[in-house]
């Protein structure tokens, strides 16, 4: 999850919304039904959001009908831009000032453990909680292996690579929507798709080269050949293990075979985003938000951009995420029981999950709604979720770890772009990243 790259979705997304709310899937529910409209709820909840117009507006809506089918309950909403967000939580928390619903990203949630509320099991018992949400959407919400919170997306950024279809069929490559079998298949289209050499490199064939897709792609390569780069108690990083070294030679093969010049195309230079609605890049590892973020302003590329499935390392397609944004409760709310059925009719129940999901422009967390109707629906709104739906149960939860932002940015992606642009050995590489990994866990 990249704060500054995340779209503030539109018009377009509230006017699919009120679309999809004509559509109901009463037979793929997510979980059992809110005890709503009963008339025994009341008070005024108070709810803390990031600044996103369309995730807020979407839960705002949701706010609305449960208020009416609840007379007795109010809602009172404040928004915070991204950074202030993060700041206000530090230091609300421990004093005892927050609101009574959070919406948290999932991997802060255990961060944040001490504060929140456990899931009340008359709510949702975690045995029911992983039959209903994909468990990487999950995971992150879970504590010592208590239920703090319910997630609402899946955050995805990983297992499938936007495709310009235009540039594919002008190098004669054809259809690749249905993926490539191999590695080694998936690296000739994509010399195709390169134009110029190292140094003068006019377009990517493949743009995987970001603080995000690094990280990502190593990891998840990492657990696709069955190892695992943090020990099951979560005491050790292990990274510098064959697994890794298989990953990192994988990676810096794509670098050799010309798919990318990492000098000229990172983060900091030609981002995925930017370069693949340039026409700069032909493929990239990225979040299918990234085209509504571009729809707007690169309409014929948009049109042209799709994803395609990655090969696997092993015998499945397994990659890590982080668990996306949900809610969660305080434990000095005075209103919970209306804060936790708020919550469970937000996430749990799959129709008003599938709104939300809509208007936010979000893959979903449950399960009932990555198939049949529900996900019918998501295409039709979002064509680029295709892809992902199919591959959401292959998710795994990038783990309980010590500041994930510092191993993703500061640990993981300067190693692995120094390794791929000759200025680190791959063994050096690997041995710091395990070695700095460790530090912050007092390794």
């Amino acid at each position: 999850m990249r704060k500054t790259k995340r779209s503030i979705l539109g018009a377009m997304l509230l006017a699919f919304a009120l679309i999809m709310a004509a559509c109901t899937n009463d037979d793929e529910s997510g979980g059992e039904e809110p005890e709503t409209g009963s008339g025994e709820l009341s008070g005024n909840v108070r709810i803390w959001t990031h600044q996103n117009d369309a995730f807020n507006d979407g839960l705002q809506a949701l706010a609305d009908s449960f208020a009416a089918e609840n007379p007795g309950v109010t809602f009172e909403f404040e928004t915070f831009d991204y950074d202030t967000y993060i700041q206000t939580l530090q230091t609300s928390l421990p004093a005892g000032t927050e609101a009574d619903v959070l919406q948290v990203f999932g991997s802060w949630t255990c961060s944040y453990a001490d504060n929140l509320a456990p899931v009340p099991e008359s709510v949702l018992t975690t045995a029911d909680a992983d039959s209903a949400f994909f468990e990487a959407a999950l995971d992150g919400y879970k504590c010592d292996d208590q239920l703090y919170g319910m997630p609402q997306e899946f955050n995805i950024e990983y297992g499938a690579t936007l495709v310009n279809t235009e540039l594919a069929e002008a190098a004669g490559l054809g259809d690749l929507s249905e993926g490539w079998d191999d590695w080694d298949a998936f690296t000739a289209d994509a010399q195709k798709l390169s134009e110029g050499g190292e140094g003068d490199m006019t377009r990517a064939g493949f743009m995987f080269t970001t603080a995000d897709a690094l990280p990502y792609t190593f990891y998840s390569m990492i657990v696709q050949q069955g190892g695992s780069y943090l020990s099951e108690d979560g005491s050790a990083f292990t990274i510098n293990t064959p697994e890794g070294k298989a990953a990192l030679e994988q990676m810096t093969s794509f670098v050799e075979a010309g798919l990318v010049d990492p000098v000229l195309y990172n983060d900091e230079a030609n981002w995925v985003g930017d370069c693949f609605f340039a026409t700069t890049c032909a493929m990239g590892v990225v979040g299918p938000w990234v085209v509504a973020d571009y729809k707007d302003d690169f309409p014929e590329v948009a049109a042209a951009a799709t994803y395609a499935p990655l090969p696997s390392m092993g015998d499945e397609p397994n990659f890590v995420a982080d668990s996306g944004w949900g809610l969660t409760v305080s434990n000095r709310s005075e209103v919970s029981d209306a804060a936790w059925a708020f919550v469970q009719y937000a996430a749990l129940d799959a129709e008003n999950a599938l709104e939300w999901n809509a208007a936010a422009g979000t893959l979903p967390a449950l399960r009932a709604n990555a198939e049949g109707d529900a996900a019918t629906t998501l295409v039709e709104g979002f064509p680029q979720f295709g892809p992902f739906l199919d591959i959401l149960g292959s998710g795994q939860f990038v783990g309980e770890l010590p500041d994930r932002d510092l191993l993703w940015y500061d640990i993981t992606y300067p190693h692995i772009l120094s390794a791929l642009q000759g200025n680190e050995s791959i063994d050096d590489a690997l041995a710091a990243m395990e070695r700095e990994a460790n530090e912050t866990i007092g390794g």
